[in-house]
């Protein structure tokens, strides 16, 4: 097992050390840095990736424990939510203009050092009302960190690494809950387990720091001096028709995929009376499959034409909702559910990785901030509407609400593929978009 296990890691690492080989072009990887330059730089991005997915796995196990060191109920707990999304939204609606004044790297160093600050806040935290404070400091950490691996992986490397970048992300999920799960077990408070984690933002923060100065533009060759990046208003973004119908795009898309993983175990169990155990597992089968279309993806990726992929991806979503509202039979639900995870898995990073070609390389950065803000948005509001629903109605109304959102998604991805302003923000930027995706 352990051998196997090893054999399995090399393939994986190996394929993502190719990366960095500027002979190899079915990979999108600037040429400009040494290959030991760009696997530097890609590691610390899946690395950051990874921890921004370390405190949600942190708070799950921790949950329960915060709840009784504070003496709160459940509704006042939600109160971290509140700030941590307000964090979010406002440093991930801003990141653009914050890319371009201070560089992504330096950016993504001062992200860090402010998640690591609010993590160790928690940790120290004497009171609930801290912890609700420096919960908004950890928000906006992470919608920087967000934002900005988006928008360098956008816009210098394309959709492969971003697939594999944002399945980094559940790995961080997962190793949060165990480092919690390992901390909590072994009878140390749940503060040790944010120190942990508060401390490796640190250290992340300084890579960032000392390698600030490669982030900007990998993309030129070692002649060139490097150019100035582009600042494009907000105001100049928001009055760019395809801008707002990304931004509904990512709400909505963001919305469906979170009210399928929330919901579903309420509808199994208490709509069509499946066991609690069969119930569990068909979640779990969502999150896995997920996880692993996204790895599959960046493999699969490179012998599809990205509108195709995308477009698959989308119908089979839609296909996926469909059968779990007809449910024809016992045991359709779950494998619809697990081919939604599946489909589901690729939109989002190849929306992301497509957004230069939609509105052009000026309005890139905003653009991605913009979306980013409008998915933690989309995954908060779409989920709370569905509960409303399935109160009023039945717990019968997630799935018919799911196929009407996957149906909405991609008639306003093909409305979006026909946009005036796309094809005039293409020939624009046609020269930085074939820059950082020369082999499509």
């Amino acid at each position: 097992m352990q051998r196997t296990s090893i054999s399995t890691a090399g393939f994986f690492f190996g394929r993502v050390r190719s990366l960095c080989n500027p002979k190899e072009r079915g990979f999108d990887v600037p040429t400009a840095y040494p290959r030991r330059s760009a696997w530097f730089l890609i590691l610390i991005t899946f690395i950051a990736f990874i921890s921004l997915g370390l405190p949600d796995g942190l708070l799950d196990i921790a949950n329960p424990r915060i709840r009784d060191t504070f003496d709160i109920e459940t509704d006042v707990f939600s109160l971290i939510f509140v700030t941590g999304l307000s964090g979010y939204f406002l440093s991930s609606f801003f990141a653009g203009q914050l890319v371009t004044r201070l560089g992504i790297g330096l950016l993504l160093s001062a992200s860090c050092f402010g998640t690591a600050l609010a993590l160790i806040g928690n940790a120290l935290s004497p009171a609930w009302g801290w912890f609700v404070i420096v919960g908004l400091l950890g928000g906006a950490g992470a919608g920087a960190i967000d934002s900005g691996l988006n928008t360098y992986v956008a816009t210098q490397h394309g959709p492969r690494l971003m697939f594999w970048l944002h399945a980094s992300f559940g790995l961080g999920v997962t190793s949060g809950t165990w480092l919690m799960s390992l901390v909590v077990n072994s009878g140390k408070t749940w503060r040790l387990g944010y120190a942990i984690v508060g401390a490796l933002q640190i250290g992340l923060a300084l890579c960032f720091l000392i390698t600030r100065t490669r982030w900007n533009q990998p993309h030129l060759e070692a002649n060139q001096p490097p150019s100035q990046p582009i600042r494009t208003p907000i105001l100049t973004t928001l009055r760019i028709p395809v801008v707002w119908l990304g931004i509904t795009l990512f709400f909505l898309y963001t919305g469906v995929e979170i009210t399928a993983g929330r919901w579903s175990s309420s509808l199994f169990m208490e709509g069509r009376n499946i066991k609690a155990e069969a119930a569990g597992l068909w979640v779990s089968a969502y999150w896995g499959l997920f996880t692993f279309g996204r790895i599959a993806a960046g493999f699969v990726g490179r012998r599809l034409k990205p509108l195709t992929f995308i477009r698959l991806a989308m119908v089979g979503a839609m296909i996926a909702a469909l059968v779990l509202a007809w449910n024809p039979f016992a045991s359709s639900g779950g494998l619809a559910l697990g081919a939604m995870g599946f489909a589901f898995a690729p939109i989002f990073p190849m929306l992301v990785s497509l957004t230069p070609q939609r509105v052009g390389s000026a309005h890139a950065a905003n653009t991605i901030g913009f979306q980013i803000s409008a998915a933690a948005i989309g995954g908060a509001a779409l989920p709370g509407l569905t509960g409303i629903l399935a109160k009023a109605m039945s717990i019968e109304a997630m799935p018919v609400v799911l196929l009407i959102v996957n149906t909405t998604i991609l008639l306003l991805h093909e409305i979006i593929l026909r946009s005036p302003h796309l094809n005039e923000n293409q020939s624009a930027s046609r020269l930085g978009v074939t820059a950082a995706h020369g082999d499509r």
